[in-house]
């Protein structure tokens, strides 16, 4: 197919792709997959023996053998643009976040996607006990309630205890502002959001905070007061960055450019503080009887409690027109 050929489906892609990410109910993580996807696409259909026809119109590109043949590519890790450590295989997860957004894409375009099934996912790791639990929050506890604390210390101490009172993911932890908090500290507003294939609007839960969590909330928003002091506006994110990091740029003599202490947190961050403070208490309680050691991931910790939240509203989502859609075989993943 000649590059003029190419070029009407990538348009088409390109225009939906905008369309889905410029919605206000589109989140930045979804909208960072949905661009993944995309530029998987663009290499794809630009690839020697890419199906015969699909780059002529985006429902070609949506249809099964384009589709099946894409999906293989990126199982195998063939449309990756950095090499990466391993075999470089997709995961489930990432095939099932791939034919989510294949299907989020057609629906901006207006076009019938004809895709595989969902393969079935992994079994699930074993979420952290009751036990590892309160080791975790005391332990904490010890380390954020003295004179001098380590102000990560006194973030995570506050953070993971907003977690077990709400059960609340990364993203919507990094979401949350001052104004989302209780007068008292006594409640917290947290938006979730639709993950997999749900295209429910997200839903807005006020949940009750412990006694813990809202005594240690207090010692964390005197810390950070001091961190958003200088932060040209102030900050209204309830979290936000301990220390400097780079912000990816240069500047005028070739140095990166720090971004200043207090700075809204975000995913990333959240994660590598959580893990660096894991694999802290991990080393300190080697040897103490009954210890098993904590997973280094937040989401195992965050499905460990089933919370209840005292108030959910959700807004009447848009109807979604009907788009047939032909069944085929599961894409095979290792």
């Amino acid at each position: 197919m000649t590059t003029s050929g190419r070029l009407r489906a990538l348009e088409q892609l390109d225009r939906a792709l905008l369309r889905v990410t410029s919605r206000d109910d589109t989140s930045p993580a979804r909208a960072r997959q949905l661009r993944w996807v995309a530029g998987e696409l663009r290499r794809a259909v630009v690839r020697e023996g890419f199906p015969e026809g699909a780059g002529s119109s985006l429902a070609a590109l949506f249809s099964a053998e384009p589709l099946t043949a894409y999906l293989d590519l990126a199982s195998r890790g063939e449309l990756r643009t950095r090499a990466v450590a391993g075999s470089g295989r997709s995961t489930v997860a990432s095939i099932r976040v791939r034919i989510d957004c294949l299907e989020i894409l057609a629906r901006a375009g207006e076009v019938p996607a004809e895709l595989p099934e969902r393969p079935a996912m992994q079994e699930l790791k074993t979420p952290v006990g009751a036990r590892q639990r309160s080791l975790l929050q005391g332990w904490l506890e010890a380390a954020a309630d003295r004179p001098g604390a380590d102000p990560g210390r006194v973030r995570l101490f506050a953070l993971v205890g907003v977690v077990l009172d709400t059960g609340a993911r990364a993203g919507e932890l990094c979401a949350l502002e001052l104004a989302d908090l209780g007068p008292d500290l006594d409640t917290v507003t947290v938006v979730r959001k639709p993950q997999a294939r749900s295209v429910a609007p997200p839903a807005t839960e006020v949940h009750e905070l412990s006694g813990h969590t809202r005594s240690a909330l207090r010692h964390w928003l005197d810390v950070r007061e001091d961190l958003v002091r200088e932060v040209q506006g102030g900050a209204k994110s309830l979290w936000v960055s301990v220390r400097g990091n780079h912000a990816g740029v240069l500047d005028a003599e070739g140095q990166a450019r720090l971004r200043p202490p207090g700075m809204p947190l975000m995913p990333r961050g959240l994660a590598r503080a959580y893990t660096r403070t894991v694999v802290q208490v991990n080393a300190d309680m080697v040897g103490r009887p009954g210890w098993e050691p904590l997973p280094y991931r937040l989401e195992q910790l965050r499905r460990a409690v089933e919370p209840h939240p005292t108030e959910v509203s959700t807004p009447a989502a848009p109807p979604v027109p009907a788009k047939k859609r032909t069944r085929r075989a599961p894409v095979r993943t290792t």
